[in-house]
């Protein structure tokens, strides 16, 4: 009777073991990796110019810190703008130039020129231009989670500084 308790507690105590062993390969096969700044924030351009020409609000404000300011605009601000300009423009696209990218401890500095152009029925020609000229864009680092379990850290958008900006409406 001693043998067969000590036998069950052995395999007790190895699923134990082995679901511990799982859940901890799970982790961290699911653990996003550490990709160079460099590497990530132009990626995080992409995907965000991608989901504002695919005028999806969330797709964009993914990659926005809760921290964030843009003239006297914070994040819900910002969602609510950008849904009036989706609404008022069809076909919208924004032209960014060259990413220039400074990496220092702890935050990432980007420098690009940005146009966003639009067809507009009202404009005589049918398109409306925006220039912004030279914008800076901030971004720090945040913790994350993935499935509330994996925690991991990221970066976000907490600044934008577009000194054009002040004259166009956005």
């Amino acid at each position: 009777m001693v043998s067969m308790n000590r036998t069950k507690l052995a395999i007790g105590l190895g699923v134990a073991i082995a679901l511990l062993i799982g859940v901890r390969i799970f982790v961290l096969s699911a653990t996003p990796k550490e990709v160079d700044p460099r590497t990530r924030i132009q990626q995080m351009f992409a995907e965000g110019k991608q989901a504002f020409e695919n005028e999806d609000i969330d797709g964009m404000l993914q990659f926005v810190a809760d921290e964030f300011s843009f003239g006297n605009l914070n994040k819900q601000q910002l969602r609510y703008r950008l849904a009036q300009l989706f609404k008022q423009s069809e076909n919208i696209r924004a032209e960014l130039g060259e990413l220039q990218i400074e990496v220092f401890a702890g935050r990432v500095l980007v420098r690009t020129t940005v146009r966003v152009v639009s067809r507009d029925p009202q404009s005589p020609s049918g398109v409306n231009t925006q220039d912004f000229g030279v914008v800076e864009f901030e971004f720090r680092k945040f913790p994350q989670r993935k499935w509330l379990i994996i925690q991991y850290e990221d970066w976000r958008l907490v600044r934008i500084e577009a000194p054009q900006a002040a004259e166009i409406s956005l």
